[in-house]
């Protein structure tokens, strides 16, 4: 597991020195995560070393709806026409710390909050919108499964159970 300590945004953490390399997501933690994490709009989750409040990583989680017709199969949707789960709506790590293997275990710490929500208020899916082709290549490496004709990609809340042990 990581050195770094995971908790949920606050007022305390220093957003503006925080680069991954994508100008969306770092603008979106800057000027974004606080007014959607005050709002209830997402829970942003960030990563900061001990006794530092410099943010290195971050995702964002929001509860969503997926209808069964923009699912990839039908065993994906359990029958049902509409699917709640959870949308991991950003995830992003420093560039700093790319090619340590941090990406995966950020992805598992989402996950894990994610289904931690599930246990006490349900859900079935897990979906991503991934903001290039590199984003793609690494939820598709973790297990999710690519919606035709979007750059969506959903997991079942029961194989995010199973990745984390």
């Amino acid at each position: 597991m990581t050195d770094w300590i995971s908790q949920p945004l606050g007022e305390r953490h220093d957003l503006d020195r925080f680069a991954c390399g994508n100008e969306a997501l770092d603008r979106w933690l800057r000027d974004q995560a606080r007014r959607s994490h005050r709002a209830g709009a997402a829970r942003t989750t960030v990563w900061v070393a001990p006794d530092s409040p410099i943010v290195v990583a971050y995702h964002a989680i929001a509860p969503t709806q997926l209808a069964r017709v923009d699912l990839p199969s039908r065993a994906l949707s359990g029958g049902y026409s509409q699917v709640p789960g959870y949308l991991i709506g950003r995830l992003a790590l420093d560039l700093r710390l790319r090619g340590q293997g941090l990406g995966t275990e950020l992805l598992l710490d989402a996950l894990e909050r994610i289904v931690e929500a599930a246990d006490r208020a349900g859900g079935r899916l897990v979906a991503v919108d991934a903001i290039d082709d590199e984003a793609h290549r690494f939820y598709r490496h973790h297990g999710f499964v690519r919606v035709e004709g979007s750059n969506r990609l959903v997991m079942k809340l029961a194989t995010a159970r199973r990745a984390l042990g």
